[in-house]
């Protein structure tokens, strides 16, 4: 079974430690932009365009560590 989003609040989620989080528009894209934050660290690590890139990106840093 794939890894789920628990959603916490509106825009803002829980998936395998990391707060994935929608903070609005950003720079030219026309979407919403969300950020990444482990839940160990106080600032974001990165911020992806949509909530399914995010969790590819968490699915990435996890998969690379091993």
């Amino acid at each position: 079974m794939a890894n789920a989003a628990k959603k916490i609040g509106n825009g803002h989620y829980e998936y395998r430690d990391y707060q994935i989080e929608e903070v609005g528009r950003f720079g030219g894209y026309s979407g919403a932009a969300w950020n990444i934050t482990h839940n160990e660290e106080s600032s974001a690590h990165d911020t992806a365009n949509t909530l399914k890139d995010a969790k590819a990106m968490v699915d990435y840093w996890i998969d690379i560590r091993g």
